[in-house]
Formats: structure tokens, sequence, C-alpha cells
């Protein structure tokens, strides 16, 4: 049995606007531009939803790579959901994931998590004369990976897509396969409206008098609900500091846990088509997983607003949370 959570983040201080560009222009390898006409063509082959479902390690004399330090949580899933307009974003788990003793973790707990998770968010751009497709992150859940540009080789065949990032130094190329999900048969009003890639725009805590009832610090992030029925949600602090060694301090693996927070699922639309459930299959925060966090669905424009279930605050007062989206994709 799912639990009806009221709020998306227990570990959430608040969200405020994302300054999006657009997606990156696209250039053939003599660096001459590409016509918008080649780049959706390009951009549509990739778009829609694809889940994992393999993944492997050779290296120079094409030997398989024995698995990582995680190799006891028992292997992975994900998905990358690609935009015709240019954006994307990643979540990948593994399948056992740790938990916490308490609310909160403590500095180990939180390295756990971060070591079994792994999400980023942004936009993309092809060369198919070179097969590369580069993913420029706007976000992500290490603060050193946000902000740059990822080159993956890639190739698609059917309904398989796979990227083979840079080889490492000492050689180990390292390929993901993915598969497409197919869209849903009986899609809803609702449904076509929510498609598409989102940026917040803002978050607020208003009392029953409707008066704001807390001043939060800015959040960045993408909310995507796609043609499959599933969604993604990534957000995240602005201006993260990248951790000084190669291993996180306690203090710094704190401060990454509670600047990042990412999950994944299916969602379903009620009949009434006044609201959306996410159902958590992957999160950031372990704890989550299988839960369902359910929202009040309001239209204005190019703006979507979703509406948590009224909250008791700690001094027992009703709290209604509004969560604003501004829509990216065409």
């Amino acid at each position: 049995m799912r639990s009806v959570n009221g709020f998306v983040l227990p570990l959430l201080i608040g969200i405020g606007a994302l300054v999006v560009t657009g997606a990156p222009s696209a250039q053939r390898a003599d660096d001459q531009p590409v016509s918008p006409a080649v780049v959706r063509a390009a951009n549509d082959r990739f778009a829609g939803v694809w889940r994992l479902v393999g993944e492997e390690t050779r290296d120079t004399t094409g030997e398989t790579v024995a698995r990582g330090p995680n190799a006891n949580s028992g292997g992975r899933f994900g998905y990358i959901v690609y935009d015709p307009a240019g954006y994307m974003g990643v979540t990948l788990s593994w399948l056992k994931r740790p938990t916490f003793a308490g609310p909160q973790p403590t500095p180990q707990e939180a390295l756990a998590a971060m070591s079994t998770y792994n999400s980023y968010w942004g936009s993309f751009a092809v060369d198919e004369a070179r097969s590369i497709v580069t993913h420029q992150t706007f976000g992500a859940l290490s603060p050193s990976f946000s902000g740059t540009n990822q080159e993956r080789r890639y190739t698609i065949s059917g309904n398989q897509l796979t990227l083979q990032p840079p080889t490492s130094a000492n050689g180990d190329q390292r390929t993901l396969t993915w598969e497409r999900v197919p869209d849903l048969s009986n899609l809803t009003l609702m449904h076509r409206k929510l498609i598409g890639f989102w940026k917040l725009i803002s978050f607020e805590r208003r009392n029953a008098k409707g008066e704001l009832s807390s001043v939060d610090s800015p959040w960045t992030g993408f909310l995507v609900y796609t043609a499959s029925g599933h969604v993604m949600v990534h957000m995240m602090q602005p201006y993260r500091r990248r951790n000084v060694g190669l291993s996180p301090t306690p203090e710094e693996t704190m401060a990454t846990y509670r600047s990042y927070t990412s999950y994944f699922g299916p969602y379903t639309v009620d009949e009434s088509e006044t609201s959306v459930v996410h159902h958590l299959a992957a999160s950031f925060n372990s704890g989550q997983v299988g839960t369902d966090f359910q929202r009040a669905v309001e239209f204005m424009g190019k703006r979507l607003t979703l509406k948590p279930p009224v909250r008791k605050d700690s001094d027992g007062n009703d709290v209604r949370t509004t969560i604003t989206w501004e829509r990216l994709s065409d």
C-alpha cells in the first residue's frame, strides 16, 4: 500500500526561478551552423523515454571489466528522457539502496545514498556527422558535474539507443544500452497538457488567510511529464560549492544532500482531470520510494501550478504549498 505524501521533499527548504537560455545550437564537424530543420530532425530521433536495459565496461583487450564497489547493490535501473526542443534529464538508481536509521541521515548514510543514485538534467545537441550527443548539464547530484558538457558516442537501432562516455584514463570503455518506452495508448486531454519539460519558477507556502508564511531561498529545477506516463523531477540549490578533495568531507556530504533532490516514476491522472499523482519508483531519498505525491493541477497560459494537499505546520496551522512551473517544450 502506497502512502500519499502531501509535500514533495522533506529536505526541501525553498525554490526559486531557473534561468534557461535555451538548448545549445548545433554545429557540423566543420563548425558550420546546422539549420533548425536538421536540428529538429536529429532531436526527434532521440525524443522520448528510454529505459536502461544493459551496461558493461570493457578494457583495451575487449575483456569485460568486473563491476565496481556497488556490485552488491543488485544492479541499476534508470531512465533518460529527451525532448524535441533540446532538453534532457536522466535518473539512475541502484536496486538495493541503504535506508536511514532516523528521519535525517548521518553523513555516512548520506554518502551511501549518493553513491547508489545519480541524476542530472539540462539540454542536448546532436552531432550526426560524428555520432556524438552532448549533454549540457544545468544541474546534477554531484556539484562538480553541474555546468559541464558530457559527450556520448551514440548509435540508434530500432528501439535501442547505446551511449558511450569517453574512454577512461586506463582505456576502459563503458557502454549503456537503453530501450525506448512506448507511449500510453489512452492519453487524455490532461496528459497532453502535462506532457513536456517545465522549468521551476516559484515555490510558495501560505497560511489559511493566503498570507505568505515563509520566505524561501531560490532553487532551480526541471519537471518532466512524458507520453509514456512517467514523471521526472530534478531540483537543486544554485551556486553550490564543489568539493575540495577527491572525497567529500562530512560537511560537504551533508551540504550536497540538502541542496539536491530527484525522483522518477509513473504518474496517473484522476478521472476529473483536476489532479495528478506521482508514484515514486526511484528517489534520491530512498525512504520516499513506493510513496505517492498527490498534486492539484492548474494551467494558465504556459504556466503550470501544482498544489500538494494542505499540511499542518509546527504550530498546527494549515499551510498551502504552491509550486509554479513554466513550459519549455513546444
